[in-house]
């Protein structure tokens, strides 16, 4: 049954579209597959170092991460009006069969709507597709769709192949096709033997991942064939969009990375949406100088692990934006994105 919770306090909507929920039901039935092996994107996603204090942290947000009405409290200090809210399946579930990915989709779906249709007017959910698996993925976007989730979350890699693939490109069809938003997310990084101490498979590894996911999707022509898509890269887009010089130069000099694109990296980035999730206000003035401040989108990555916790004023307080331009990001622009009424 929906409930009521407290009346915007703004004149435009203050959205914030990069948060997690983790439902145990969901949680439950991802922890019966194993993953075999050690080879890269195998290993658990925490590595060792890094395990005792992602237990800690686990510890305070619990109930947050389960119950619509425990995170209402947070969202109202904040002055944050509507979350977009994903759960991020554990990495092990995209190595489950085909069918067994479904299973725990579905179950994602249905608990993210559950979730979310407690307090409509606070939650917008976006489900889960088993991308090991295409024609299942393409029949669960149907249904997803169907019980009113706005998009689907992705990881920035399956089985360590890269998002632009061939054998995805059903996937990305499909996806413009509903007009349905991929918001790409990365867990860890594949190849991190060098990363495991002090926190660096998130704070360097993950930036890695979001850069690899647009590098993949720009050089194999997705967004030349699909331009309509609507994609998300959490983080501000990782490392790309901030050092596309290089890139750039590539494309001038070596003809083997205008095998299927026609224009340099960067003149695609508008072509992209982004989160504000960068810690560095003087990056989110160069993102809208790349990408364009209709293209950009407040986040959190609230409820744990490194969170903006003041994610309007990161944005308020950013220097060289126009009040057009703060509004536009902290809500009007996931208004349209999400088909939210304001």
């Amino acid at each position: 049954m929906a409930k009521k919770s407290a009346a915007r306090r703004s004149s435009s909507p203050r959205i914030d579209v990069h948060t997690h929920v983790a439902l145990p039901e969901v949680l439950a039935l991802a922890k019966k597959v194993k993953v075999r092996g050690k080879g890269p994107g195998k290993q658990h996603w925490v590595p060792r170092p890094s395990l005792k204090y992602h237990s800690q942290q686990s510890v305070f947000p619990a109930a947050t991460l389960t119950t619509p009405k425990a995170r209402l409290k947070d969202m109202d200090k904040m002055g944050v009006d509507m979350q977009v809210i994903s759960m991020n399946l554990p990495t092990p579930a995209y190595w489950a069969d085909g069918e067994t990915g479904q299973k725990i989709a579905r179950q994602c779906n249905e608990s993210v709507a559950e979730f979310v249709a407690t307090y409509p007017d606070r939650y917008v959910g976006l489900g889960a597709v088993p991308l090991q698996d295409q024609s299942r993925t393409l029949k669960e976007m149907d249904y997803l769709a169907s019980i009113g989730l706005k998009g689907v979350t992705i990881p920035s890699h399956i089985r360590t192949q890269d998002l632009g693939k061939s054998k995805f490109r059903k996937f990305w069809a499909k996806a413009e096709a509903l007009k349905m938003p991929v918001y790409i997310h990365p867990r860890g990084f594949t190849h991190d033997d060098r990363l495991h101490e002090y926190f660096l498979w998130n704070s360097i590894g993950q930036p890695l991942e979001e850069a690899l996911a647009m590098a993949s999707i720009i050089h194999e022509g997705i967004l030349d064939d699909f331009p309509k898509l609507k994609i998300i890269i959490a983080h501000g887009g990782g490392y790309l969009p901030y050092y596309a010089g290089r890139t750039d130069k590539a494309y001038v000099s070596r003809p083997e990375t205008r095998i299927n694109i026609t224009k340099q990296p960067s003149d695609y980035f508008s072509q992209f949406f982004y989160d504000t999730v960068i810690f560095d206000r003087d990056m989110l003035g160069l993102l809208v100088k790349k990408a364009g401040d209709r293209q950009i989108m407040m986040g959190t990555d609230y409820p744990r692990g490194e969170i903006e916790e003041d994610p309007i004023g990161f944005v308020n307080r950013s220097k060289d934006l126009s009040r057009k331009s703060k509004d536009r990001i902290m809500g009007l622009n996931a208004a349209k994105l999400f088909e939210i009424s304001v």
